[in-house]
């Protein structure tokens, strides 16, 4: 949720639906452009009126620096896999029989091979350890699959007016305040625009 998408929210509501409480984790790691405090206050606005959403911090455990650093560093190498595995082994034993979870849901990932690499050391193993993968088609826009690097990409191009098809009203509000004005200087200089 680097920022909180459109795709993030059909994801959360399609998974909603399906369950009677549904768990959100939001990675705790501040690794990114968006801190976390900014991401997880996202996330709780955009998902408010989900009456059986519980948005959570991820803490150390799940996809941190603790159990999965090769993350951050977006490397697909073996260390990876190992770290993925470890990620998910500790998710299926320990987190998810404390909160009763059977069902892991997940988007599908086309652009990433190492998140769509850890999507399938879930579906490896979790159901090993009695917890079912569904993973959900990611939501698609007018020009395209939604996704929060593509929303950053529009951010740093000064693209202000396509916002809107990608990223909630929250998100919108957010991302177009002065709150936010240094994060969108960052993405600038990333991109080489100047104002």
């Amino acid at each position: 949720c680097n920022p909180f998408t459109n795709g993030h929210r059909y994801l959360i509501e399609t998974a909603a639906r399906q369950v009677n409480q549904l768990y959100l984790f939001v990675v705790r790691e501040d690794r990114s452009v968006f801190p976390f405090d900014v991401r997880f206050r996202l996330v709780r606005e955009g998902v408010q009126d989900l009456d059986n959403v519980i948005v959570l911090d991820s803490s150390d455990y799940i996809v941190s620096g603790a159990t999965f650093p090769t993350y951050f560093l977006k490397q697909d190498d073996p260390v990876a896999r190992i770290q993925m595995e470890l990620d998910v082994t500790l998710f299926g034993s320990r987190i998810a029989p404390f909160f009763g979870i059977t069902r892991r849901f997940v988007g599908t990932e086309p652009n990433c091979p190492l998140t769509g690499g850890y999507n399938e050391a879930m579906k490896r193993i979790l159901p090993l350890l009695g917890i079912e993968v569904v993973e959900i088609e990611r939501k698609v826009a007018s020009s395209g699959v939604i996704s929060a690097s593509l929303v950053r990409e529009m951010l740093g191009q000064q693209e202000f007016s396509r916002l809107g098809d990608y990223v909630p009203k929250t998100t919108l509000e957010y991302l177009l305040s002065e709150e936010a004005e240094p994060i969108r200087k960052q993405l600038q200089m990333k991109t080489g625009v100047t104002t």
